[in-house]
């Protein structure tokens, strides 16, 4: 046996086990990190799909109504630029049945809200309306734009739906004023 040889070497083997040791550390942290950042991004996914589903379905309530003809022409509350007409019912039903429980049993509120504007006379593409002032009675094409509004309490994630419906009716010579999504 050589004597020398054992007295060089000195504890090498503990500094090389603290090194791997703090690398093996340095390397769980970041992976802790990462874990982190990856069940945010699923949260903000999971919370602008419920949004989204929210928003789409209270369009689908308002539409699907068997009063919706009605509603439409009473959103003209005014012949020159009415303003949207809030849908109470439809938007109460959609919060209500809409709201969810998280999976540490915490409440989560979705709210939704419905409006009806109208849009204004339109001439309709292949409608039979030709121009001529004397016509008596001629109907003309109107637009309503149904716009949802949907949102989750204490969170970021809302969406803002709109759906525009045409139909006819008689001419009232009325102004709308909608507003493109996102302006």
């Amino acid at each position: 046996m050589n004597i020398k040889n054992k007295k060089s070497e000195r504890g090498a083997a503990l500094a090389i086990s603290l090194i791997l040791l703090v690398a093996m550390t340095i390397l769980g942290v970041a992976t802790l990190n990462g874990t982190r950042l990856a069940e945010r991004v699923s949260s903000n996914a999971q919370q602008k799909a419920i949004v989204f589903e929210t928003a789409e379905s209270t369009l689908n309530t308002v539409t699907s109504d068997a009063d919706i003809e009605t509603k439409l022409f009473d959103s003209i509350t005014t012949r020159f630029d009415p303003d949207p007409v809030p849908q109470l019912a439809e938007s109460a039903q959609d919060s209500s049945e809409l709201d969810q429980t998280n999976m540490y049993g915490k409440s989560v509120d979705v709210t939704s809200q419905a409006t009806i504007q109208f849009c204004g006379e339109k001439v309709q593409l292949g409608g039979e309306y030709n121009g001529d002032e004397s016509q008596a009675g001629r109907r003309i094409g109107y637009e309503f734009d149904i716009r949802a509004l949907a949102n989750i309490t204490n969170s970021k994630a809302a969406a803002d739906h709109v759906m525009r419906i045409a139909t006819d009716g008689p001419l009232l010579n009325s102004t709308g004023n909608c507003v493109a999504p996102g302006l």
